[in-house]
């Protein structure tokens, strides 16, 4: 009997964005779509909050590993064996996937997503040319970097925006004190420690401002000792995501330092509560979403002065305020749901047997060290590694 033709979504399995767009493309799958498996990959090194969920597929697998101690070679075969034996579609997120993909031929059409608008992306989409068959870029930004360093790739590049679920509840006017939030990762790379600084000078400005923090990360600690005793700054710590959602429709700007991104996931459910964004102007996945004035603001990177400008401009003009509310909300409607995204992907995923080549000979394994190779028992490259690292 011939297997079924399905889509295997490899990712790790830390909470975050890109276990969102595969949660949401597979919740939204239509009738006629491939059979839909997960592998999640989970390394026991790592510090991240694990996703233990259960997503909705036909086969759900976890591979556990603790590289770097393990011999990669048999991590990577490890994985390969998980995924179930047919035709179709793998989707690869990531360094691990595609450096098993370089080894082992699973038969299947790869696709690679690209998260994100940095070198580190882009390396992994040109060093894996000889492996990858299509790639997904969910930003103007970013699809237009790949064409330009990939030009002999052009046809199997496309541009293909994440959607969301329309959030079910939408922010409604409130008198009183502006309801300000930050709702991500609290970690350098968004900014985070420019929010003291924004609002202290907003309330230099007379400002009357209320905000809520929410999310985890390594900067946590700092953020909330550098707002230490200052009034009207709530910290809920890492909620569900629903949860989430459910608490920006309570506010009225959402507050977003980045300083760099992809297509963010945070940035859409923002606008699809009808909360406005004053978010940095980078050139990935904002502007594709923020016009300025129409639906949000965008000041500069770092520009403490004009976020502050920003917001304080929104809380003197209630109805920019919730004409630029409305608008967004919009925008998600008729460009960001789900429902249609979802299609989108299942358009390409459909592709597999056109786009699919057998795996080519310069498609070699370009990672690992000397005690990375199959013939030497993976217990004994475990035994050798945690020694040396305990010897450090």
């Amino acid at each position: 009997m011939t297997p079924r033709p399905s889509v295997v979504y490899l990712s790790p399995d830390k909470m975050g964005g890109i276990i969102t767009v595969i949660q949401n493309l597979l919740d939204n799958r239509g009738p006629q779509s491939l059979a839909a498996e997960v592998l999640l990959v989970h390394n026991h090194l790592s510090a991240d909050t694990r996703f233990a969920g259960q997503l909705n597929c036909d086969r759900q697998t976890t591979i556990e590993h603790t590289l770097p101690l393990e011999n990669l070679r048999v991590v990577l075969r490890r994985m390969a064996r998980a995924i179930t034996p047919g035709p179709g579609i793998v989707v690869a997120s990531d360094l691990i996937d595609l450096a098993m993909l370089s080894v082992h031929d699973v038969g299947r059409a790869v696709v690679l997503i690209l998260h994100g608008d940095d070198d580190y992306y882009y390396g992994l989409a040109q060093k894996h040319d000889a492996v990858i068959h299509a790639y997904v870029a969910a930003s103007h930004q970013m699809y237009t970097r790949l064409r330009e360093l990939l030009p002999h790739r052009a046809s199997m590049i496309f541009h293909l925006p994440y959607g969301i679920p329309i959030p079910p509840r939408v922010r409604r006017p409130a008198s009183g004190p502006l309801r300000l939030i930050f709702a991500g990762r609290i970690e350098p790379n968004k900014g985070v420690m420019d929010l003291p600084a924004i609002d202290a000078s907003l309330r230099a400005r007379g400002i009357d401002r209320t905000w809520t923090i929410t999310g985890g990360g390594p900067d946590a600690a700092r953020l909330r000792a550098a707002w230490a005793g200052v009034p009207g700054v709530t910290f809920t710590g890492t909620l569900t995501r629903p949860a989430t959602i459910d608490l920006l429709a309570d506010h009225d700007v959402f507050v977003l330092p980045t300083r760099s991104e992809g297509f963010p996931l945070a940035l859409l459910e923002t606008l699809g509560t009808g909360t406005v964004p004053v978010v940095s102007d980078v050139p990935s996945g904002v502007p594709d979403l923020v016009e300025n004035d129409v639906t949000g603001l965008r000041p500069p990177v770092g520009d403490v002065d004009a976020f502050a400008a920003a917001i304080a401009g929104l809380a003197a003009d209630r109805a920019s305020l919730e004409r630029m509310s409305a608008n967004g909300r919009r925008l998600i409607e008729t460009q960001y749901d789900i429902r249609d995204r979802a299609v989108a992907y299942e358009a390409l995923f459909a592709r597999y047997a056109e786009i699919y080549k057998p795996l080519s000979p310069d498609a070699k394994l370009q990672y690992g060290s000397r005690l990375d190779q199959a013939w030497i028992p993976n217990i004994l490259v475990r035994g050798v590694r945690t020694a040396i690292r305990m010897a450090r």
